[in-house]
């Protein structure tokens, strides 16, 4: 409103400098009557809106034009200016200039005619043949501005503080009409092949497809203006970094009240197509918000996690989320803070990236208040981990003004044919100052036993025997890592395994990394060994697992280590477990011995094994039993017993995709292919 009204009083100036008003009070340097002829020379014309030197009229008796040498015109000097009039009559009051010409230094000429009729100024631009200006302004100040594709570009030559005042440039092309008078204004506006950007990159837009209506009218002469209008965003794209939004319909409607001393907005709503409404009403200054209420009675949040929630995702880099179900939510700002806010998802689900954990049909809500505590609950009717399920639970909690939450008695989820117990859960947003918010929490949780059995069955894996268990009193998260204060333990092949010092690092990030040590005693090695068909072995072993770092879900350091446990017990290693170890291991001498004399017998005898891998920069440095390192070589299998046999490893450096590759063609075969 207020950006047209400065226009419509600035626009006509620049070309009523040839009407004979304009001239009044300046030096007369020559004057000549010829035929209905004259030209006039004036040394300088200062007014409030403008300022001229070295301008240059001639009349004839059909045109006439104006040659300016300077022009200081909206803040700005123009040099070499020149206005033409082709057809030129001036009678009775009257002023008329046709097939008028403008052109300004460094800018193509524009087309134009000015008029004067009964007090109304009309002034029509024409700057290519498709695009027309039209700007009618009355003597008490009403004015109207009819556009059929305008483009923006024409505001910035003519009137340069506008330019710079407006850092965002727009284009496009404005097809419609605006009206203003003292006591009402309105405007009905369509734009196309619209954009803008910002100096910093961070905002910008292209190929928009808009409608705008905008009416107000004032209340009361000198008070306030009572505001409405409808904008709708029917294409193109815009870009609010890390967003990029498209325009498929989008609507909002908006009314309220600006004064002088501020904005009331008395109701807005926000139409996403797909997705549902969102309806705000406010207040405040210019220069600040007061109270804001935002209300949001149904969401569908699968749409809107496909447009928003998993493109601002992938820009931050973490992992991707997919929303299903309904949301409801609604917020209150009061002295331009948050004071209230809640949601309530109504049959939803959500999934990380590559079903690493998935929630479904969860319902409830979860409320906060910045002057009390709020208490809340929300249902879980299945969860899963990768492919392992749960049941359904129930998470109730207490949320407190300092942006922190709590369970408020220990949960049990069922999980397989055990359960994961959630004995304490607390988290909370930490503010420090210069840096961003991040949540830190702690939590305790043990999983009662888990059949092995079952598990491996559902992830897929060769089937084990044993439980799986855990006592985890407390998990720290902070500076976005996990740490662990106590032990998994997993027994297996009449073992166990035992994890200490895990920590996770970003877990929720699209990277997230895993330290951690492991060690396993007594593992029964033929159970092992025919879980997995890597060929018969009868005995025991222990192994270690240490500074072991996992990036992405894929190992990139560790120091491994496994050895026969002690004690007395029944020792055999089969043909084919003789050749998996010596493909594990690279081969050479033992691989070709082996199809000799060796192959009269189906299993031999040994008195230990041993084998060690440090990884470090996908290369597996291999060694063998502690203190039989023979030059390059290594013993792996130290024979014993009859017939007794000792394989020994002869590569020190195996590349670790290798080794894997190696190792699955062991497990999955009827043997490897040995090099």
């Amino acid at each position: 409103m207020f950006v047209f009204r400065s226009l419509f009083w600035k626009l006509p100036v620049l070309f009523f400098l040839c009407a004979p008003f304009c001239f009044s009070g300046a030096s007369l340097a020559r004057a000549e009557t010829a035929r209905m002829a004259f030209s006039l020379e004036i040394g300088e014309i200062r007014h409030a809106l403008f300022s001229l030197r070295g301008a240059r009229v001639a009349l004839g008796e059909r045109g006439g034009n104006l040659f300016i040498e300077e022009l200081e015109f909206s803040g700005r000097r123009f040099r070499k200016t020149s206005v033409t009039c082709g057809r030129l009559s001036v009678a009775a009051g009257n002023f008329r200039c046709e097939e008028g010409m403008l052109r300004l230094e460094k800018q193509p000429p524009i087309a134009f005619d000015l008029a004067r009729r009964a007090e109304e100024w009309q002034l029509t631009l024409t700057p290519r043949a498709d695009e027309v200006w039209r700007l009618f302004l009355q003597g008490d100040g009403a004015a109207r501005l009819e556009l059929v594709n305008a483009n923006p570009a024409l505001l910035f030559a003519l009137l340069p503080s506008l330019a710079e005042g407006l850092a965002w440039k727009p284009s496009g092309l404005v097809t419609g009409q605006a009206r203003y008078d003292k006591a009402r204004f309105s405007a009905d506006l369509a734009i196309q092949e619209g954009g803008y950007a910002a100096p910093d990159g961070h905002y910008a837009a292209e190929k928009l497809d808009m409608t705008l209506l905008l009416g107000g009218q004032k209340e009361t002469p000198g008070g306030a203006w009572r505001v409405k209008g409808d904008l709708q965003w029917r294409g193109g794209q815009m870009y609010s970094a890390p967003l990029l939004l498209k325009g498929e319909g989008q609507r909002v409607e908006a009314a309220g009240v600006i004064s002088d001393t501020g904005w009331r907005l008395e109701n807005a709503a926000l139409s996403l197509p797909r997705i549902g409404e969102i309806t705000a009403r406010g207040s405040g200054s210019f220069a600040a918000l007061e109270d804001l209420s935002l209300q949001a009675p149904a969401l569908m949040l699968r749409p809107f996690s496909d447009s928003v929630i998993s493109p601002l995702l992938a820009s931050l880099g973490k992992p991707r989320l997919q929303l299903e179900g309904e949301l409801a939510f609604s917020a209150k700002w009061q002295g331009g803070e948050l004071r209230e806010a809640a949601i309530q998802p109504k049959k939803a689900g959500l999934t990380l990236e590559d079903g690493r954990v998935a929630f479904r049909d969860v319902s409830g809500e979860v409320s906060w208040q910045a002057q009390k505590e709020s208490l809340g609950a929300l249902s879980v009717g299945q969860f899963s981990l990768g492919r392992v399920e749960g049941g359904a639970f129930t998470l109730p909690f207490v949320i407190w003004p300092q942006k922190s939450f709590a369970l408020r008695q220990p949960v049990t989820i069922p999980l397989l044919d055990g359960a994961l117990v959630v004995r304490h859960l607390a988290a909370g947003l930490a503010e420090k100052a210069g840096q961003e918010s991040e949540w830190e929490g702690a939590l305790g949780l043990s999983i009662t036993p888990i059949s092995l059995e079952t598990l491996t069955e559902r992830l897929e894996l060769p089937k084990m025997g044993g439980a799986l268990s855990a006592d985890l009193p407390l998990i720290r998260y902070e500076r976005r890592e996990a740490a662990l204060d106590g032990s998994l333990v997993i027994r297996v092949f009449d073992g166990y395994l035992h994890c200490r010092k895990l920590r996770f690092i970003d877990p929720l990030g699209a990277r997230p990394r895993i330290l951690a040590d492991l060690e396993a005693r007594h593992l029964d090695l033929e159970q092992v060994t025919r879980t997995f068909s890597f060929g018969q072995i009868t005995g025991f072993v222990d192994a270690d697992l240490s500074a072991l770092e996992i990036s992405n879900w894929r190992p990139v350091a560790f120091e491994a280590r496994v050895l026969s446990s002690s004690g007395s017990y029944p020792r055999r290693i089969s043909q084919k477990a003789v050749d998996n170890v010596t493909s594990l291991s690279g081969g050479g001498a033992m691989a070709a011995m082996q199809s000799s004399v060796l192959r009269m017998f189906s299993d031999f005898g040994y008195r230990r094994m041993g084998l060690s891998c440090r990884l470090k920069n996908g290369v597996c440095h291999m060694r063998g039993i502690e203190g039989t390192d023979k030059n390059d070589a290594y013993t792996i299998v130290e024979g014993g017993g009859i017939p007794a046999l000792t394989i020994m490893g002869y590569r020190r450096e195996i590349d670790w995709e290798e080794l894997i590759a190696r190792l699955k063609a062991a497990t999955q075969s009827s043997g490897p292919v040995v090099r």
